[in-house]
């Protein structure tokens, strides 16, 4: 009689020890990957809210996009109490110079469009127990809380410490060039939090190669070299960069993109023209980075998007 073809019982079990040890090393990438997708949609997902919210706002404003009342100028902090129920914006009011922060424009819109706090806040930020592979958590949602127990929509910023709160830049809403429902449909009005910033602290630019980085203009680019430039919201625990930011546009549409220089004309949305006059590519996609909340810290032309916090 001929031999028995077929596995011998240690064949078989070597076999299932080699398909589980496949399917351990398999997993936890496909987990890790559905993380960031998922992350990514539902980031997506809040931007896609607040553009629809902002449409609404400029709809009931002249198509001006939401900026805190007052003339004064661009700060880090409040330059009256969140929890004043009655300032006074007018001219010759106690609070028409005050200084005035971006959150508190962005504020505007829990007040007068009835969004919610948490869509402030990136997903890939949040506490949410499927990020727990990110890094450390740095933003959390704004409750409400205050000294007058007044109703949310009676305040007028993310509490004492905004910057905790809100995790997307928008376009500095007090420069020379505020955004609005007019500009082209491409223009960048918000997106994942600008790299130059972190918890409302401008920072400087990365050691060897870290983020952000101001990124040099070189023939055939890819979006890997831009990544020094990209946001952190979407970087992994173990990653030195993250693989790109979502963007909302005027016109309400979001999309991820891989690099920065994406707004009109491939300006580079974290930063401003590095000249008004006659500015070459490397001025618009690698720009300048703030290094302060002056006015010259500011967009240098209707179509030069700079998201700040």
């Amino acid at each position: 009689m001929g031999k028995q073809k077929g596995l011998t019982l240690v064949g078989v079990i070597v076999t299932i020890v080699v398909i589980l040890f496949i399917i351990a090393i398999i997993l936890p990438a496909i987990s890790t990957c559905r993380i960031d997708i998922r992350g990514r949609v539902l980031c997506a997902t809040n931007l896609k809210g607040l553009g629809t919210a902002m449409m609404v706002y400029a709809y009931d404003c002249d198509d001006n996009y939401p900026q805190l009342p007052g003339t004064g100028p661009w700060s880090k902090r409040l330059g009256f109490d969140y929890d004043n129920a009655t300032p006074d914006f007018d001219e010759g009011g106690a609070e028409e110079k005050v200084s005035r922060t971006i959150t508190s424009s962005l504020y505007l819109l829990v007040r007068e469009a009835d969004v919610s706090p948490k869509r402030f806040i990136c997903p890939g930020n949040d506490d949410k127990k499927w990020y727990k592979r990110s890094k450390p958590k740095k933003y959390i949602e704004f409750t409400g809380e205050n000294t007058k127990s007044l109703d949310p929509v009676e305040l007028w910023d993310f509490g004492a410490k905004p910057h905790e709160h809100v995790s997307y830049a928008y376009h500095n809403p007090y420069g020379k060039h505020p955004a609005g429902a007019w500009l082209p449909a491409s223009f960048a009005v918000m997106a994942d939090m600008n790299p130059w910033f972190d918890l409302g602290n401008i920072v400087e630019p990365g050691a060897a190669k870290e983020p952000p980085q101001i990124i040099k203009l070189i023939e055939d680019m890819t979006p890997t070299d831009w990544r020094p430039s990209n946001s952190v919201n979407h970087r992994k625990k173990g990653q030195k960069y993250a693989n790109g930011q979502n963007v909302l546009f005027v016109d309400g549409h979001t999309s991820h993109k891989k690099q920065p220089n994406v707004g009109v004309n491939n300006d580079n949305i974290y930063t401003f023209w590095s000249t008004e006059e006659n500015p070459i590519e490397q001025d618009k996609q690698g720009g300048t980075a703030p290094t302060s909340r002056s006015a010259e810290n500011d967009a240098k032309s209707k179509d030069d998007s700079f998201l700040a916090i």
